[in-house]
């Protein structure tokens, strides 16, 4: 059901009896898209209130660029989201050793560019109910320099990251640089399919037996200055994307719990930068009605625009532009 005829219904609805069971139907297309499952009609209820919360504020909002609507998110509370998928540490810790680099100021890059096209974006997956989005992140940016420089995608292991890198915290997060830092120590990355995913953290067991012929060197981080908090212009991000590949970015993602497709546009003051919290991975740009970037997610092909969205570019939405990192490597 489309927002447009859900806003109809609600208008038309002339009492609370009529809205309930309008949301009601759309709560049980919910269960079975999604395919949920509750352990008792206690939590099954709970759930259902939760919803209605949801769709009631999600269809109450205007936006132009994008739409907002229901997703595979819409029966968890706003802490709930925040808490199982919103895992990134991005903390001063990490920021402390901030020396950053620049994007050779060539004005190379075109108006649109977009890594998919070139092969250099592997497919979407889904980190489930883990707060190991800083791992899809890692291998995401790992994954696509392998393919431009092997012409294949393979699939990496992010739960080799979840079981093994200590200094991150598994299922409850992490931050690109530190996982890039614990690739280089030890030399190894597994492919998915020898150390599958489980999205829950458990005993390490890389097998160096089986490492892919690619090893990480270290890692860059972008920057316009030596601020550990000051946010880089948004044309050298372009510039870095084009002479690099796929980046390893953060940015706050609370709106992206209703995000359905279109351009992600909204104030500093409903998602402000100090509130960054997810790591995704940015993988080209272009314009429509607006500038935007294209970043590839974690939580599946069914979510978003096929696993990807789009969201504003040029006015640091988000805090899409302060934290921008990429692995070095060699075969």
């Amino acid at each position: 059901m489309n927002k447009f005829l859900i806003v109809l219904l609600f208008s038309l609805s002339a009492c609370n009896a009529e809205l309930d069971t309008i949301i009601f139907q759309l709560f049980q297309k919910f269960i079975t898209k999604f395919n949920k499952k509750y352990s008792s009609i206690n939590e099954y209820l709970a759930r259902y209130e939760v919803f209605k919360q949801n769709v009631m504020e999600t269809f109450s909002n205007e936006e132009t660029t994008y739409i907002s609507g229901i997703t595979k998110f819409s029966d968890l509370t706003k802490q709930e989201f925040k808490r199982i998928y919103l895992n990134l540490k991005y903390d001063a810790m990490a920021m402390s050793n901030f020396n950053p680099i620049y994007a050779k100021d060539t004005n190379a890059a075109p108006d649109s560019f977009d890594w998919r096209n070139y092969g250099r974006v592997c497919s979407v997956k889904d980190q489930g109910s883990c707060g190991s989005c800083w791992a899809f992140a890692t291998l995401g940016n790992l994954e696509s320099l392998y393919a431009g420089l092997k012409g294949q995608c393979k699939s990496f292991s992010e739960q080799q990251l979840i079981d093994c890198d200590t200094t991150d915290s598994g299922c409850n997060g992490g931050l690109m640089e530190y996982a890039f830092t614990y690739l280089k120590k030890i030399g190894c990355i597994n492919l998915e399919e020898d150390y599958p995913y489980k999205g829950v953290k458990g005993t390490c067991k890389t097998n160096y037996d089986k490492c892919v012929d690619m090893t990480v060197t270290g890692y860059k981080k972008l920057g316009s200055s030596y601020s550990t908090w000051s946010p880089v212009d948004e044309d050298e991000i372009k510039e870095f994307l084009y002479e690099t590949g796929p980046l390893a970015v953060a940015l706050n993602a609370n709106p992206l719990q209703t995000y359905v497709s279109g351009i992600l546009d909204v104030s500093s003051s409903q998602c402000p930068s100090s509130g960054i919290n997810h790591a995704v991975l940015l993988v080209g740009y272009g314009t429509a009605e607006l500038p935007y970037w294209i970043v590839k997610n974690s939580w599946g092909t069914a979510w978003g625009e096929k696993g990807y969205f789009r969201i504003r570019r040029g006015n640091g939405t988000c805090g899409i532009n302060c934290y921008i990192t990429t692995a070095t490597v060699s075969f």
